[in-house]
């Protein structure tokens, strides 16, 4: 019966290695950018990095030999350490989740509702979806220097003028720790666009026969908003609370301009990593920064396990 098989199966011929390459050298030198920046700018400083965290790292000294010395944990013993570093990295993680849980339901909320009115045949919707995309565009460091000028707390600042010229009482913004918070989520409800333009790519691939099978029955606007819109889109849901999830973590470029005006309020973990890497201060920075490096990645590796556990809810459009 072996042979009955082998005898059916087709004859494979073998490629020389000319024909081979020939055959794929073009689609490997199309992936070997990637490659190499995967490569040359995640792995290789990931390695280093925990190279970095077992040992003391002195780039100063002049001898190559002794620039890593004293292999151990010790580093990860100060930063856990509550006679270490362990309760201003509390207070860190503390800011950072404190933001990401508040930013995100607004994101997700905010956002959602954009593009269901973005979704609906207006006149004129077109270009507000074009205007309300276009903040996205700016880099994020270009845009907090922006916002610290118009949100400045005196009269020099733009919103401060307005309010001065009509007698209204100033407000501190970002120089209160009770008005980091809101100013921040006030100036985060201009970057929605980039979310709400992949709900609305999400929406426009629901099955239209849903809809008008809805209709026929008589379904008024929310009940399809809330079972079958909602439901259809759980797929790209699950993406932006993945995504928004990572990057609120690793918020640095948004948060860090505002550090002299807003102090701890904003030191989110990242800023303590940087802080630690280019404070001369601390003894063996940026040691001790790689080991908060690898700290953080655990914690993010857990989280994204965790919501990758629970997507049961998720529906993906091949599933019947």
């Amino acid at each position: 019966m072996n042979e009955q098989i082998t005898r059916a199966q087709p004859n494979r011929k073998k490629l020389s290695v000319g024909k081979f390459l020939k055959k794929n050298l073009p689609c490997w030198l199309y992936v070997l950018p990637v490659m190499l920046g995967l490569l040359l700018f995640t792995l290789v400083p990931m390695v280093t990095s925990l190279v970095f965290a077992f040992n003391d790292y002195n780039p100063y000294d002049p001898d190559p030999a002794y620039q890593l010395t004293n292999f151990g944990i010790q580093h990860f013993q100060y930063l856990l350490s509550p006679k270490g570093e362990l309760f201003p990295i509390l207070k860190s993680l503390y800011v950072t989740f404190r933001y990401v849980i508040v930013s995100l339901t607004l994101q997700i909320v905010g956002s959602y509702c954009v593009a269901l009115f973005l979704n609906q045949q207006t006149k004129g919707v077109g270009a507000f979806r074009i205007v309300y995309y276009l903040p996205n565009l700016i880099p994020a460091v270009a845009g907090t220097l922006l916002w610290k000028d118009i949100l400045k707390p005196d009269t020099t600042g733009y919103i401060n003028m307005i309010l001065n010229t009509l007698n209204l009482p100033l407000c501190p913004f970002y120089s209160s720790p009770e008005t980091v918070l809101p100013t921040m989520l006030f100036t985060g409800v201009f970057s929605w666009g980039g979310t709400a333009v992949m709900w609305l790519a999400q929406m426009q691939n629901v099955p239209k026969e849903m809809y008008e099978s809805a209709d026929l029955d008589g379904a008024n606007y929310f009940w399809k908003t809330f079972r079958i819109t909602i439901p259809m889109t759980t797929s790209m849901l699950f993406y932006v609370i993945v995504t928004s999830v990572i990057g609120g973590i690793q918020q640095f470029s948004g948060v860090y301009p505002l550090l002299g005006v807003a102090g701890d309020e904003v030191r989110f973990i990242v800023v303590k990593i940087y802080e630690f890497a280019y404070d001369p201060a601390y003894d063996f920075g940026m040691s001790r920064a790689c080991a908060l490096s690898w700290i953080l990645f655990v914690i993010i590796g857990s989280l994204t396990a965790v919501m990758f556990k629970t997507s049961g809810w998720v529906y993906y459009g091949e599933e019947v």
